[in-house]
């Protein structure tokens, strides 16, 4: 994890990211001055949909709308469809330990775009995300 800041500085589609382990405790980010207590609600994020997807997320101040829960993802938005901002959280597990990352991304980036990315980025610096198959 020793050198997710300057990977994280390679990520040019992402407006803001921030990377934190299971506690809670920042491990590096870009884009924004992090408030440690906004991380908190993130930690409980995939233990249940309605409270999730009810209160949304807080990132840098700003609330989301969360309208997509499929553990070990969770997104969302906020504004409109012209001007606004995506936000997306995916968990992967580094030495049986979970560890997040979020970020945010700005018109013309979309969430088809910038999830597969945050996954992607997880597991080649973090650890393993298992996405479940369909069903």
């Amino acid at each position: 994890l020793e050198n997710l800041k300057e990977e994280l500085a390679k990520q040019n589609e992402w407006a803001k990211a921030v990377i934190f382990d299971h506690e809670g405790r920042l491990v590096a980010s870009k884009g924004f001055n992090v408030n440690p207590s906004e991380l908190l609600p993130y930690l409980h994020a995939l233990d249940s949909r309605d409270a999730t997807i009810g209160a949304g997320f807080i990132l840098a101040g700003n609330h989301f709308d969360v309208h997509r829960f499929h553990p070990p993802l969770v997104y969302g938005r906020r504004g409109g469809p012209d001007e606004g901002e995506g936000i997306a959280l995916c968990q992967a597990i580094r030495n049986g330990q979970p560890v997040y990352g979020v970020i945010t991304y700005e018109f013309p980036y979309l969430s088809a775009r910038c999830v597969p990315q945050l996954i992607e980025f997880c597991r080649n610096y973090i650890g393993t995300v298992e996405i479940p198959q369909p069903n």
